[in-house]
């Protein structure tokens, strides 16, 4: 999950419109996403986690398509920010970037203690209680993640295009062998509040689940240009947007059938160690990148123009950490995750507004229903977080 322009490296494949544009949606959208929401997402709402997931799906995918459609006709390939910009004004643009540079420090602290929470399982045999052991793990993958960001290592393109193989691989072993596994229902754990149940649950995890969601609006960057036909377009995000659904439902699936913690087994606990020690890999690989992700947003904001220095890079990460000590309260990490979720559901919704004024009926109506859906979500989440 990253936003698209530093997600996707968009090329001429030579393919067919359709399905280029299929394979450049689900690698936006496909990230660490896959490791931290099926944990998240069960523990939230149990046997509700499929119905949460499709609707989820379903919104996405809709975003996806509006947007597609949206700049369809235009020339130049821009990421969200530069869309929105360019269709409601430069204000808009400085909005998404803003959002985004702040909220991706949040979702790293998110993805830190995600990976502490499955070292601990391995360690304990059920997912820990947050405290002060989370804490200097999470802290300690943080600071490893942001030296690599300010050394000059830059990661090959191959491993770019391997890293969302590597971490679904990772993800299905995971959620099979219940590492971390979903919580206990009240127990006191990193996952999920363990006051909060029902409905208020269910909207916490629909909204954290636009962390996962980043990088639907890949078709800003993927589409103007082709000069693809509606028809062309809307088949590709379909695709797209179904390989995003079998991946993501599939995982939910397992992570149901698995259930609970992994247990105390003496004879698990080395495969448990290897699993947490895998996922912590490509935690940190998404770290490592997205810290300078949101550098690279941040240095958009100012006015000279100039790229990230690294001493913006070390900013980014002394943001992080400080956002890492909200992962000791019970449930920290949905609410960490709903840092790079409010900047997805602001960015979908200005480019909702943009469709509304700019686009034809159609689109006109698609983007008042996805205000509409994007505003009930919001809505409904906040009094689930006075219970959290």
């Amino acid at each position: 999950m990253e936003p698209t322009s530093e997600a996707v490296r968009v090329r001429n494949t030579g393919h067919p419109p359709a399905p280029a544009l299929a394979g450049q949606v689900a690698a936006g959208v496909l990230g660490a996403g896959m490791l931290v929401m099926p944990s998240v997402v069960a523990s939230l709402t149990g046997e509700g986690a499929l119905l949460v997931w499709s609707a989820h799906l379903v919104l996405g995918a809709t975003v996806s398509l509006l947007l597609a459609l949206l700049v369809r006709t235009r020339r130049t390939p821009a990421a969200l920010a530069g869309t929105v910009g360019a269709l409601l004004g430069g204000w808009a643009a400085r909005v998404v970037d803003g959002v985004f540079a702040v909220a991706f420090t949040a979702g790293q602290a998110a993805i830190a203690w995600f990976a502490a929470t499955c070292l601990l399982t391995a360690a304990q045999g059920s997912p820990p209680r947050p405290g002060t052991a989370g804490l200097l793990l999470a802290l300690a993958l943080l600071v490893v993640a942001v030296a690599a960001a300010l050394t000059p290592l830059q990661l090959p393109a191959a491993v770019l295009r391997l890293r969302p193989w590597a971490a679904g691989a990772v993800a299905l072993a995971c959620v099979a062998w219940s590492v971390p596994g979903q919580a206990a229902v009240g127990a006191p754990t990193s996952l999920a509040p363990p006051g909060l149940t029902g409905a208020g649950a269910w909207w916490l995890a629909l909204a954290a689940l636009f962390f996962a969601g980043v990088g639907w609006e890949v078709v800003t960057s993927a589409v103007p240009g082709t000069g693809a036909g509606a028809r062309s377009v809307a088949g590709g995000v379909a695709l797209g947007a179904a390989g995003v659904a079998v991946v993501h439902l599939g995982l939910a699936a397992v992570q149901q059938a698995a259930g609970g913690p992994p247990g105390r087994d003496p004879a698990a606990a080395p495969l448990r160690w290897v699993l947490a020690g895998a996922a912590t890999a490509v935690l940190l690989c998404y770290c490592f990148t997205n810290v300078r992700t949101a550098a690279r947003i941040a240095a958009r904001l100012r006015p000279d123009g100039a790229g990230p220095s690294r001493a913006l890079v070390a900013a980014v990460g002394v943001a992080c950490c400080v956002f890492a000590w909200l992962g000791t309260r019970e449930g920290g990490i949905p609410l960490l995750l709903l840092g790079p979720a409010a900047a997805a559901v602001t960015g979908y919704a200005l480019g909702a507004v943009a469709a509304v004024r700019r686009g034809g009926p159609g689109l006109r109506c698609t983007g008042v229903l996805v205000l509409l859906a994007l505003a009930a979500t919001v809505v409904l989440t906040v009094p689930s977080l006075r219970g959290a």
